[in-house]
């Protein structure tokens, strides 16, 4: 299945708060961060199929550029887990495996649990800003139906405290698997975009705001007990890809 698409500066980017640095869902700097962006998005939202294949000169045609920035791209979404370079360098995204990303999520939901407590005695008032307006997004998506910019909205959200731990390791770890929960939650976990998951980051920002650590993290840890548990519901039932 190959997916025609052109490139573009306004896709949905995934890294704003991270990447470039300019706050949530920043604009790329450079073709190659606007080809890494819409490819990641594209498949992120399942525009380009889990299993696809991957052909350079076919991606290469239909954004307008060269083979290189292509490969690049490429290269980094394998590192993010969204690509598998295969045999004789045959390259495909990445199907859902849903034991796979239950262990993933529990594995994240550690490194989040460790970046909110270091990160939470360094958020400032620009931060409080940023938690604020997380959630106004948020809100606006689901009012909206926009999935992807709620799920957008509450990854900035995680990641704004995280950011705050000031650890490059722990912020690496945890944005380069953004794209695979994003994508699980996208195409598996709809259901959980709800009142009720707007509510819980209200919740988090409202027991910070009081000064209540563990109860920040208790609900960070309902957060991903209730996408680990998505996961168990459909481990013994196969996703079967196009």
């Amino acid at each position: 299945m190959e997916s025609a698409f052109s490139l573009s500066v306004d896709a949905p980017w995934l890294w704003g708060v991270g990447e470039a640095g300019n706050g949530p869902l920043g604009a790329p700097v450079t073709l190659r961060q606007a080809v890494l962006g819409q490819l990641r998005a594209k498949i992120v939202a399942g525009q380009i199929a889990p299993g696809t294949l991957l052909k350079e000169t076919a991606l290469a045609q239909q954004l307008q550029v060269s083979a290189t920035p292509i490969r690049e791209a490429l290269g980094t979404l394998a590192s993010e887990g969204l690509v598998e370079i295969e045999a004789h360098r045959l390259k495909r995204v990445a199907p859902v495996d849903m034991a796979a990303t239950r262990d993933l999520i529990r594995v994240q939901a550690e490194l989040w649990r460790l970046g909110y407590d270091w990160g939470m005695p360094r958020i400032g008032a620009g931060e409080l800003l940023m938690l604020d307006q997380a959630i106004a997004r948020y809100r606006a998506a689901l009012d909206t139906s926009e999935h992807m910019a709620a799920i957008i909205a509450g990854l900035d959200f995680h990641t704004i405290f995280i950011k705050a731990s000031e650890n490059r390791e722990l912020l690496r770890s945890t944005l380069d698997r953004r794209g695979l929960i994003a994508r699980f939650i996208f195409l598996h976990g709809i259901k959980t975009l709800t009142a009720t998951g707007l509510s819980q980051h209200e919740a988090i920002l409202c027991a910070f705001k009081a000064g209540d650590g563990a109860a920040v993290l208790a609900c960070l840890d309902r957060m991903a007990a209730r996408l680990i548990t998505l996961c168990d519901d459909h481990v013994n039932t196969p996703i079967i890809e196009d």
